[in-house]
């Protein structure tokens, strides 16, 4: 995980048992790509994702141990193994159509079970574990601070047609013109705030990393009668009422026809149809108004890349390490360098970087976001570019 370090485990019991014997033990990460106390905030969160009751928040593993001990610094999770009993949709392969829409009812049901948490009983629930609004002040400004590192480093990958990760068209020529990432960094505050609910925006809660590799499906699961189940909510957040959709939809956990055309279309009106179906707030929500909510949020992950990415480009460009030595190094490095698990990184920025072409160029968001004010209080240093990736 990029915010944890996982493994898997079997236990092998003396006497035969019913007992569950396959387990995922969760715990700090490694390599600490966000400031520490943003990390021990996700762990908050992630443990509270698997107490909250059932009826009200997404299908998920049981849980068998959750504990922190805040003197030592001691992180430490175990649940049940969801691949020992379910089809783990994992990013080599993406969902098609029937996947997706097979996941939209539990979206649904969670969106409007949290819908206008920003007041009353919903947001002090929420507040007391530290879910943020995904446009608060505090949490865009860690973004601030944070981008300035990838910002100008991403523009040059989205530069490099021979790049495995990038290819052809280049984002340059293709989503409306070059320097995106930096342009999107001194504007994201001002991008921002039709997200806030004192702006209009709806709200709801949001698992905030709604991707393949977090999802399941257990077909005839007598403890999953949905059918399927996620993990991880280290990164939930309050936002408006498409955000896990929107994620999901521009994560490269979709394959590129369920996620352009038509079907992108088919896909964003029943998710809407279901939602107004359950919701008791947001009776006036129309459609043209979910659609740029949905717009709006298909740039999150994107936001992740250029400020959580940041230690990894510069780990490339700079000290030709990790897995972008293979564009950024300079060094001569291709991918049979690799090992599988830097690999395996590249294959899902592949999908995930052709994924956000393809929203930024059907949502006109390099326009949109051109015509946005800049605002560069709070934007952390800079990363430049190294000599040997300057034009």
């Amino acid at each position: 995980g990029y915010f944890s370090a996982i493994k898997k485990v079997r236990c092998i019991y003396l006497r035969p048992t019913a007992a569950p014997a396959d387990f995922v033990v969760k715990t700090w990460p490694l390599l600490e790509i966000a400031p520490k106390a943003d990390i021990q905030k996700m762990f908050r969160k992630d443990i509270w994702g698997y107490e909250v009751p059932a009826a009200e928040f997404f299908p998920r593993p049981k849980i068998r141990l959750a504990a922190i001990d805040i003197l030592s610094d001691r992180w430490v999770m175990v649940m049940d193994d969801a691949d020992s009993f379910a089809d783990h949709k994992v990013h080599e392969s993406e969902l098609d159509l029937d996947g997706v829409l097979r996941i939209l009812p539990g979206l649904a049901d969670v969106a409007a079970a949290w819908e206008g948490c920003d007041r009353g009983e919903k947001a002090q629930r929420l507040d007391e574990i530290g879910v943020e609004y995904w446009a608060s002040d505090d949490n865009l400004a860690r973004f601030k601070a944070a981008m300035p590192g990838g910002a100008k480093l991403f523009d040059r990958l989205t530069t490099m047609a021979n790049s495995p990760l990038i290819g052809l068209p280049t984002w340059d020529t293709y989503i409306g013109g070059p320097g995106f990432c930096e342009m999107f960094t001194r504007r994201v505050d001002a991008f921002f705030q039709s997200a806030r609910p004192e702006n209009g925006a709806t709200c709801t809660l949001a698992h905030g990393d709604m991707r393949g590799d977090n999802i399941f499906f257990s077909d005839n699961h007598p403890d999953y009668p949905g059918g399927w189940l996620c993990i991880d909510f280290q990164l939930m957040f309050r936002g408006p009422v498409p955000s896990d959709l929107a994620y999901l939809m521009s994560s490269g956990s979709v394959l590129p026809e369920v996620y352009t055309g038509e079907n992108q279309r088919l896909v964003l009106r029943t998710f809407y149809d279901l939602f107004m179906a359950r919701t008791r707030l947001y009776r006036d929500y129309s459609y043209s108004r979910f659609v740029d909510e949905f717009a709006m949020m298909t740039t999150v992950m994107h936001v992740y890349y250029i400020a959580f990415g940041g230690p990894i480009w510069q780990a490339g460009a700079y000290r030709n390490d990790l897995g972008m030595r293979v564009e950024f190094g300079g060094q001569g490095a291709t991918e049979a360098d690799l090992p599988p698990e830097q690999m395996r990184q590249r294959m899902w920025w592949r999908k995930c970087f052709a994924n956000f072409r393809e929203n930024y160029r059907t949502f006109d968001q390099y326009e949109r976001i051109a015509g946005l004010p800049e605002n560069t209080d709070g934007l952390g240093p800079w990363a430049e570019l190294p000599g040997h990736l300057r034009y």
